[in-house]
Order: structure tokens, then sequence, then C-alpha cells
């Protein structure tokens, strides 16, 4: 029997917002970055909606709801997103079902994904695929391409899937595996990358990317969307090799490590590190990106790339009256062709503002509009949940 609770469907509506709306407001350069961003928000989902239903969902529940939203990759959008709770094992975690469609100006993606839990809970697999659309802006490879903000048409149509799976091995650990698999057409005018300074072999232009490798999490926040005190690390390694059914062989490093502290009773600092490091043959769309994943904000995703990359960030988020709040933040890092060069390399900085107002006092979840500002730019961006 499917039946729609008017109990939880404010809770559900929050899930929804926190699932889709992260990974579509901040979009990546390519279908698998934007579906990763997206499976990532449904674990951040199904922890929610644990606090949520207070105790396991025996019925599906479901809820259709439109998000705006705005990035300086993308410019304004809309995205419609659906999603279906259920329990089908009667585990603690809700299982999580969605669909995601976004268009923005003439960029356009869909999404599906997938959450499921296992052995009580311990076994956590989740999982997805995306088809993406982009009309995005090519500026060359390195620290010199991207200051000097010349950049030609670039468009990338892909297809690409993920599935990764956790198990509890400790009070707060997770360990497992990831693959993801990913086949993407660019298009640019390669006769216009001498006036940029950057070479692309056109074999770039078509690729079939894949990988297998390790993924670790740690996680002692003591709420998912407005910690304030404990910590979240995550890291993966990826292998690119023929044998997963990559056309290129490479090996992708990412990790990163928030850290929250309550000040006072209506103050929280948090703090982001965040690195990423890739070596082999690897693609131009699968170098290193300063801007990704709101590292930093301020940055167009893909403005600046290369083969590493290490950003530093800091927010203060205060508690005002009538479910409003402010933030203000800033940070540093920068792009290199090696992780040891990166201190050797021209320093990003960025800093901002923001307002925030709670959609829900019971669970802490904000919709968030943030101006950021760069030595030479400055972004707006509105989204749901906190950056980091």
């Amino acid at each position: 029997m499917i039946t729609f609770r008017p109990a939880a469907s404010f809770a559900l509506y929050l899930v929804v917002l926190f699932m889709v709306g992260i990974g579509i407001c901040h979009a990546q350069s390519d279908a698998l970055s934007a579906t990763h961003e997206m499976t990532s928000n449904v674990n951040e989902a199904g922890k929610f909606s644990e606090e949520a239903e207070k105790k396991p969902v025996k019925k599906t529940n479901f809820v259709v709801l439109p998000i705006p939203q705005s990035n300086p990759a993308l410019g304004s959008g809309l995205t419609l997103v659906g999603l279906a709770l259920y329990n089908p094992n009667e585990s603690e975690r809700p299982w999580i079902s969605g669909v995601a469609v976004m268009k923005a100006g003439s960029s356009s993606m869909v999404g599906i994904v997938q959450q499921a839990s296992f052995m009580q809970n311990r076994l956590r697999v989740v999982g997805g695929i995306g088809h993406a659309d982009l009309d995005l802006k090519f500026y060359g490879i390195g620290t010199a391409a991207g200051d000097r903000g010349v950049s030609i048409p670039l468009n990338q149509v892909g297809t690409g899937g993920m599935i990764q799976a956790l198990y509890q091995v400790g009070d707060h650990w997770f360990l497992g595996l990831r693959y993801q698999n990913v086949h993407l057409k660019s298009s640019m005018d390669l006769s216009q990358l001498p006036g940029i300074g950057a070479v692309i072999p056109e074999a770039d232009l078509r690729r079939t990317t894949a990988s297998l490798g390790p993924a670790v999490e740690y996680d002692s926040r003591d709420d998912s969307f407005y910690p304030s005190k404990g910590t979240y690390a995550k890291a993966n390694l990826n292998f690119y090799t023929s044998a997963f059914g990559s056309d290129v062989s490479f090996r992708q490093f990412s990790a990163s490590w928030n850290r929250y502290w309550q000040h006072s009773p209506g103050t929280v600092v948090a703090a982001r590190v965040a690195t990423c490091v890739v070596g082999g043959d690897v693609p131009f769309s699968d170098l290193c990106m300063y801007g990704r994943n709101n590292d930093l904000r301020g940055y167009s995703t893909g403005q600046y790339r290369d083969k590493a990359m290490v950003a530093a960030q800091a927010e203060v988020r205060w508690s005002l009256a009538h479910r409003w709040g402010a933030v203000a933040f800033g940070g540093i890092g920068s792009i290199g062709p090696s992780f040891g060069e990166l201190l050797q390399q021209k320093m990003l900085p960025s800093i901002g503002a923001g307002l925030r107002w709670q959609a829900s006092k019971d669970y802490k979840m904000n919709v968030s509009l943030d101006v950021a500002f760069t030595k030479d730019d400055r972004a707006v961006y509105l989204y749901v949940g906190e950056a980091f």
C-alpha cells in the first residue's frame, strides 16, 4: 500500500532539498561529478531521515519539489526533484530512491540515485546514474591560464554512474569500495587552443573512464544538517585502468576534513581542508578543479585546473532572531602540476558572507544565499543546506 503521510511530509521535503539541492546547485563539469554529488547527498539524507522519522518507515512516501539554483559555472536555473522513502527490510535507515531534472540556460541534466541499507544498517550502499549536456568554458590548464581569464566555449555531453558500498568498522568509521564509469564527449574548437596556451589531444575529446578504489569515511558530527561539534572526513583513491573498462590509465586521490566547534549558544565555527591529486595519463576533464565542492566559493569550477589542488577555509555561523542567520567565510588555496609544488604556486583567496533562513527549527535545515569575492571576480550562490 502506498501512502503519503502528512505528518512526515515536511521532513520529506527537507530530505529532497538536501538530497539534490546541493549537488545540482554546485553542478560540476560532467555527469559523473554531478551524480557523485547527488549520491553523497542521498547518504546524508539517509542520516537525516533516521532522525526525522523517529521510527522505521513502514509505508512508501512520495514528494515532488521544484528548487531554484544559481552558481557561477551554469548560472541560474531550476531543478525538479522527486523522492520516495520506503523500508523493505525494516532498517533504522530508510531506503531512498530519487530523480532530478535540471535546466539552467542551455545546460541540462538528469540523475537517478538510490540508497539502501543492509545488515542492521552496518552496510550502506549508495549509487546513481546521470546524463548531462553542459555548456561551459575552458580556460586552459594551470594557474597562469586561470589568471588570464580568457576562455573558449566547451560543451560536454556525458553519461556516468557510480556505486559505493561502505561497512561500519567502528563507532564512527566506515570503510568500503567505490566504482565509477563515465563516457564523456567534449566539443571545442581546437584551433582556438593556442590562444589560451593549451594543448589538448583530440583523443581526449571522447573518453570512457572507469575506476575502482577504496573509500573511507569518519563521522562524529552531532547533526548532519547543521553540526555544532564533531568531525566529518572522507577520502577516496580511484584507480583508472583498462581492467575496469577505462580508455586511459591514471590515479586520482581526493580527501576532505571538516571540523565544527560550538563557540557560544548562537555561534558555530566551521573549518574545512580539501585536496586532490591525480597522476598518469589524465584527461583534461579529470584534472583537479578549483571551486569544485565549494573549494572555494567565488571561483567558477574549471577556471583553475591542474594535477593537484588544496583549499582551506573557515566559516563563522550566527543564529539570529526569527529563523534568520548569517555567515562570514574566507579561505585560501592553490593548484599546481604536483602536490609538492602547491606551496610554490600563486595563492587563490576568497572571502564572503551570506544569509540563512531556517526552513525547519526541528531539523535545522537552512536555505542559503552567499556572495563570495575573489581578487578579480564575485559570485552568488543559492542552495539548500550548508556549504560544508
